[in-house]
């Protein structure tokens, strides 16, 4: 008896690779894989390349940083590494040309810089892209930020004095990767080489300077020498000197392929429930069909253990073909996606590396654990009467036990996928909880069918009666196929909602129209000149706004200090200066989310943004006091404010009233767009430096330029992406109408031997699917409109004005595709004798 179980088994499990149900959940778990796998590989190219590169924008692998010179020590041990070392010298000075003079931050450079990364210069105007200068400036001579020129008038060949020296203007700085985004870092860069630094004598007592080391070199003595200075610094108790890395270098471009690699992530989960929905359903239909061969083992002396281990095999083989299969589709994909998505951060990303494979294998294990486990789990349990009585039905693991273990397998994989908690535990608990739902609806709706098929003039005809009283019969599979086909339909629809609306919404939320230059230290003498100047200029609308400086000291009496604060972003706001402002009238996008605004108010309030009241632990009635130049300043926040800080405009974390801050000392600011000029003039922030050489500006054209340009490669990515989808909803719809084809085929046998005609059969059936479709669609469209409006509130924090019509799309497109989808299985049934029917039952 052993021996015919051995050599049938030999046989049977080949055969059942052949099978169409093998065919489709091998599709769907390679579909699955590959859609998460392509993102996979993207991520890690990415993640990798961006800690290289990320490098070029402090200069170095490492910084050690100090407000005073760095000891020798430090230097030494590098060097003793075996490591590259600079070091550079930043402060802030007053240059000289002639009659002008103009604040600008000098640095100053030994050999060897920058460590990592570029400068790259320019000899004139006209070029401002430039070209790589791998030395530094010549000795007497020094390089100059394109800004300065036209404020002082200055160019190529003259002599600019900084302090007791005078430089030769050599060549004009066009990038400088590591100028960093402090408030100093907005004056125009002046760089010369160290060694004649002392000649400037601009460093004296009470001098602030900050002084750079820069270290580079294998990652491992990298490593050691960060240990080494941490351990120094704390040791000697060293004050005011600190180790660096890239953390938090470029915070724009980052968040925004953040949330970037949100969307993606998304549309890959979405992708892969729709998978997952097949792979479930295509392995209900696999156990099935291998119930016949369990029972016939049993008959000939299998025990369960040697069912499962068979069949585990048989499943470890489909997960190690599904992983490596959709690993290679997902390495196809992504190198499209590479292709659409273009160098957005980086260009020559690294080789892909081992882990997205391997992540791909695990992947398609946790989908088998999760869907197809369940339902082999149950083949150990069946009967071998089942060779006799083929209704015998198969014992099934607990409902709600099959459930839990898909639920829990599956959040593990978004959580891989998303890498994000709040997107995933959004994500499945929406499709659960519409899964539910959906549930309960089908229900209802074969409540409702069976009903109108015994008391209306829906069941007058005798075919129709019997479609109707069709979907009653299979209460539980029909509920099965409403709740899949709306869960498919779902992730489709939200796929086209994130696609159009939320990419819209989040390109809404940082408009065409944008600033694109800041204009700071604007005198309160020159705010009317320079206004009028921005609107003669063709700027349409130019607002400026009082900016004064001011200290943070007291929270409700008690001295603010950052050890106060865990946080680290609470600690570095508490030791800066604040940028405060007054105005009587609410600010443009700044909305009050508690309390009320102060107006025109005498009294001493104030109005804080509601992200530092949160990271600072702030509340309505909290009475805060300010050093403003010496003097302190105490008001009570009467009002939190959510700004629209993607909007680029200018906004404040802090408002007071006029009548408490319009004395104080202040400089003024604003924003503006700027577009070209076609009529050869000056644009229009060289033409303001040059009529006002104190006035500082901020060129942020380029950072709006990369997001835009994230927007519109990203949009290209999801539709590739879709490809990826549309496949899986294919599975989900063949799987769906395949769950129920012996019993569609049964029933068209049946009425066939009543005499029903052709005609009769296909309205029967024809009514049944456009039933299903309608409910699983409209379901779907609901379900899509709530998950997609939760994403863009709690995920993505964009506004997202609900889109109603895709409920309306959600039923049309069900009812399509389940009429599409069932013409094949109609055509087998019509052209096929009630006989030859009967026989494949």
């Amino acid at each position: 008896m052993a021996f015919m179980f051995d050599t049938l088994k030999m046989i049977s499990i080949p055969r059942s690779f052949r099978s169409v149900e093998f065919v489709w959940l091998l599709g769907a778990l390679i579909i699955s894989v590959a859609s998460m796998s392509s993102v996979a590989y993207l991520a890690d190219r990415m993640q990798r390349a961006f800690e290289r590169d990320a490098k070029q924008l402090i200069a170095a692998d490492v910084v050690v940083q100090a407000d005073q010179p760095i000891p020798e020590q430090f230097q030494k041990d590098a060097e003793s590494r075996g490591l590259e070392t600079a070091q550079t010298i930043v402060f802030p000075t007053m240059s000289s040309f002639k009659s002008q003079t103009k604040l600008v931050a000098l640095k100053a450079v030994t050999s060897g810089y920058p460590l990592r990364g570029s400068v790259k210069t320019s000899e004139n105007l006209s070029d401002l892209k430039g070209t790589i200068n791998k030395s530094i400036p010549s000795p007497g001579a020094v390089w100059i930020d394109s800004a300065l020129m036209p404020s002082l008038n200055i160019k190529i060949g003259d002599e600019l004095a900084l302090g007791q020296a005078k430089f030769k203007v050599e060549a004009i700085i066009t990038q400088e990767l590591d100028k960093g985004a402090g408030f100093l870092n907005f004056a125009p860069r002046v760089m010369i080489r160290e060694d004649e630094l002392s000649k400037t004598q601009l460093i004296g007592l009470g001098s602030r300077v900050t002084y750079r080391l820069l270290v580079a070199g294998n990652e491992q003595d990298i490593t050691n020498f960060i240990a080494w200075a941490d351990q120094e610094i704390q040791n000697k108790q060293l004050r005011g000197i600190k180790s660096e890395g890239v953390d938090n270098s470029q915070p724009l471009m980052r968040a925004t392929l953040d949330r970037a690699e949100k969307f993606l992530s998304l549309v890959a989960m979405l992708t892969a429930m729709v998978a997952a929905v097949a792979i479930a359903l295509a392995a209900k239909r696999y156990t099935t069909r291998q119930a016949q061969s369990a029972a016939v083992w049993k008959c000939l002396g299998a025990s369960r253990r040697q069912l499962l281990w068979e069949h585990g095999r048989a499943s470890l083989l489909i997960a190690l073909i599904g992983g490596v299969g959709g690993a290679f589709l997902g390495w196809l994909g992504h190198q499209a996606l590479l292709y659409f998505l273009g160098d957005l951060l980086v260009s020559d990303l690294p080789p892909t590396s081992i882990w997205p494979l391997i992540w791909s294998v695990m992947v398609s294990i946790i989908l088998l654990i999760g869907f197809v486990w369940p339902p082999i789990l149950s083949l150990s349990q069946i009967s071998p009467l089942r060779v006799i009585r083929k209704e015998v039905i198969v014992h099934a693991p607990s409902v709600w036990l099959l459930m839990l273990l898909g639920l829990i397998t599956f959040f593990g994989l978004l959580l891989l996928v998303a890498k994000d908690f709040k997107l995933a535990s959004l994500t499945l608990g929406g499709f659960t909880f519409a899964t539910i739902l959906f549930l309960g609806v089908a229900w209802l709706m074969v409540k409702l069918a069976s009903y109108l098929a015994e008391h209306t003039l829906l069941g007058r005809d005798v075919v129709q009666r019997f479609a109707w009283q069709s979907l009653s019969r299979r209460s539980l599979l029909t509920g099965l196929q409403v709740a899949s086909l709306a869960i498919a339909i779902m992730a489709l629809l939200l796929l086209a909602v994130v696609r159009q609306d939320l990419l819209n919404a989040w390109r809404s939320s940082s408009p065409p129209d944008a600033p694109n230059r800041f204009l700071i230290n604007i005198q309160p003498e020159q705010k009317t000149a320079l206004q009028k100047d921005l609107l003669d200029s063709g700027v349409e609308k130019a607002i400026l706004y009082p900016m004064i400086r001011g200290r943070l000291t007291h929270i409700n009496e008690q001295l603010v200090l950052p050890q106060n604060y865990q946080d680290g972003r609470a600690q570095r706001l508490v030791d800066r200066e604040f940028n405060l402002s007054y105005s009587a009238e609410l600010p443009e996008k700044n909305k009050v989310v508690a309390g009320s605004w102060h107006g025109d108010t005498t009294q001493a309030e104030l109005s804080i943004e509601s992200g530092i009241a949160k990271t600072l632990q702030l509340k309505l009635g909290d009475q805060l006091i300010f050093d403003i130049a010496g003097l302190p300043i105490q008001a009570k926040i009467t009002s939190i404010r959510q700004l629209d800080w993607g909007s680029m405009r200018v906004n404040f974390f802090a408002i007071l009233p006029p009548s408490l801050m319009s004395e104080m000392p202040q400089t003024w600011i604003t924003a503006y767009r700027q577009v070209a000029r076609q009529d050869n003039q000056l644009p229009i922030d060289i033409a303001l430096v040059a009529k006002y050489p104190n006035i500082t500006v901020v060129d942020i054209e380029s950072a709006l330029n990369q997001v835009q340009d994230v927007l519109d490669r990203l949009s290209a990515a999801i539709e590739l992406l879709f490809v990826f989808t549309i496949a899986a909803g294919v599975l989900v719809l063949i799987a769906a109408l395949g769950a129920t084809q012996d019993e569609r085929l049964k029933d068209a046998a049946l009425l066939k031997a009543l005499g029903a005609s052709r005609a009769q059969i296909q309205k029967s059936f024809f009514t049944e699917l456009l039933v299903i479709g309608f409910v699983s669609g409209a379901l779907a469209g609901a379900g899509a409109i709530a998950v997609g409006w939760s994403l863009a509130q709690f995920v993505f924090e964009i506004s997202f004005p609900l889109p109603w019509a895709v409920f309306l799309y959600g039923a049309i497109f069900g009812m399509v595709i389940c009429c599409i989808g069932g013409l094949w299985l109609q055509r087998k049934i019509s052209n096929t004798s009630s006989v030859e029917v009967l026989r494949q039952i």
